[in-house]
């Protein structure tokens, strides 16, 4: 067969090998097909073998889609559905990573935290990627210049999450969707930097395609100062209302989970609630049992 012919039918082949996949996944994966096939096009690319004009396939879900088969995409949640959370574990201490395991069954998104990524570089990414493949990861980098460097940096590595300071500017938003789209990866919008005004962000605000949440954010240090404001999860309804999917972190846990569920979050962040408790895997298991639509809240759900 001739190379023109042999990319002609790539299409083909392609469909039939995710065909494949599905029927043979096991019952849990064919239950939530979206975990197991993502088609990308990457038509021309240039690989690292140096042939171009392929299809990539990814059989992991920590590639957020660009596009997917109609068969591998959940069904879109309704309006009166709307209730749909995902559990973002906050891993911020080298001793956390010993937890990563225990995470398995219950994290939809891994978070290398901050102080973590700072400590050991992209090692940690690829070391949560390794410990738990399954499991989307998130680098918090909470980038605010030298976007296409840092997003190229962390979704090389493995991550289909970073972080993006809403201050930064709009060259930096720009940069880093560009480099997300490339990687199909998707980028959460920060906004500590705002938290507690009355607007989170300008009221024409508008961010690239591959700009999947805004973070709604209480900052630690405040916390720890003796403030106790909750004021981030009053705010989630205000940027659903504005269209954003919002993913709500700081001070979450047992004592608020109540108040979290009821606005409704796409994505729910918990750290030390679970990571400095003496029982890290029930406290998990025991929020995750409280969760309705657990493993609901992706991008691709709303759409």
């Amino acid at each position: 067969m001739g190379s023109n012919n042999l990319v002609k039918g790539l299409p083909h082949i392609a469909l039939l090998l995710v065909s494949a996949l599905i029927w043979t996944a096991p019952p849990a994966f064919r239950q939530e097909p979206h975990l197991l096939c993502r088609v990308r096009f990457a038509l021309p690319m240039q690989t690292s073998l140096g042939v171009s004009g392929l299809w990539q396939i990814s059989t992991t879900r920590h590639t957020t889609v660009n596009w997917a088969l109609s068969s591998c995409r959940p069904r879109c949640l309704k309006q009166s559905e709307r209730t749909a959370l995902l559990l973002q574990v906050a891993f911020d201490k080298p001793e956390h990573l010993a937890l990563l395991p225990q995470m398995k069954a219950f994290a939809d998104i891994i978070e290398i935290g901050t102080p973590l990524l700072k400590r050991f570089g992209l090692s940690a990414i690829t070391t949560a990627r390794e410990l738990c493949p399954e499991i989307m990861v998130l680098a918090d980098t909470k980038t605010v210049d030298g976007g296409q460097l840092e997003a190229d940096m962390v979704f090389g590595a493995g991550a289909a999450f970073m972080t993006v300071l809403s201050c930064a500017s709009s060259a930096t938003h720009e940069a880093i969707g560009k480099r997300a789209a490339a990687f199909g990866a998707t980028v959460i919008v920060d906004t500590i930097t705002e938290s507690g005004e009355a607007e989170l962000l300008p009221l024409n605000a508008v961010f690239p395609e591959s700009f999947g949440y805004v973070a709604v954010h209480s900052p630690k240090d405040a916390r720890l100062a003796g403030n106790t404001s909750t004021s981030h999860i009053d705010a989630v309804r205000k940027m659903h209302d504005r269209g954003f999917l919002v993913s709500l972190a700081g001070g979450i846990g047992p004592d608020t989970l109540e108040a979290v569920i009821a606005v409704e979050p796409e994505i729910l962040v918990v750290g030390s609630a679970i990571t400095e408790s003496a029982s890290p895997k029930e406290v998990a298991r025991w929020i995750r049992d409280r969760l309705p639509n657990p493993g609901r809240g992706w991008p691709w759900d709303r759409k």
